[in-house]
């Protein structure tokens, strides 16, 4: 018996879909203006009628256009949704790219002075200086390369790191 009553269904979805697809194609289109984006949305109006139980020939143009109204409307506000997503994103990158080109420039900056302060210091200090803080190397490292004691280069870091830091709070 349930195998006639989809079988019945299924016919009466055919049918109705003979009767109305032409007018509802052309109402679909008056919206999307856009025959695929018409047919998508057509289909998908069928699949969500098949799953009603509600579904009879007197009461189905009206059902099929309300539904359609719907899912114009639906499409419409998610349009809308998006567009605005995207407008807030793209405000959200703009600010954040200034923030990024703000922080690279005081990087920069901050890159010059210490530069420049480097060149004032003592050879050997500030090549203990490279290697720790540009190269990320550790004391023992760094007193292997140069042939130094490990404690004295951790004094020239200490040193250096100091000093560096009173440098730039001065100039900042």
């Amino acid at each position: 018996m349930a195998t006639t009553d989809n079988s019945n269904k299924t016919q009466l979805i055919a049918d109705i879909y003979n009767m109305y697809a032409r007018e509802l194609m052309a109402y679909l289109m008056s919206y999307t203006h856009n025959e695929m984006a018409a047919e998508d949305m057509l289909h998908d109006l069928f699949v969500k009628v098949i799953g009603l139980d509600v579904v009879n020939k007197e009461t189905a143009k009206s059902l099929l256009f309300v539904t359609a109204r719907r899912m114009m409307i639906d499409d419409a506000r998610h349009k809308a949704f998006v567009r605005q997503y995207e407008k807030d994103a793209l405000a959200e990158m703009n600010r954040y790219d200034q923030y990024s080109v703000e922080r690279r420039l005081d990087a920069e900056r901050i890159s010059r002075l210490e530069s420049a302060r480097m060149a004032r210091m003592p050879q050997k200090s500030a090549q203990v200086y490279e290697l720790c803080f540009h190269e990320e190397r550790s004391a023992r490292e760094i007193a292997e390369l140069m042939q130094m004691n490990q404690r004295t280069v951790e004094g020239h870091i200490y040193r250096c790191r100091k000093e560096m830091r009173e440098y730039l709070r001065k100039v900042m």
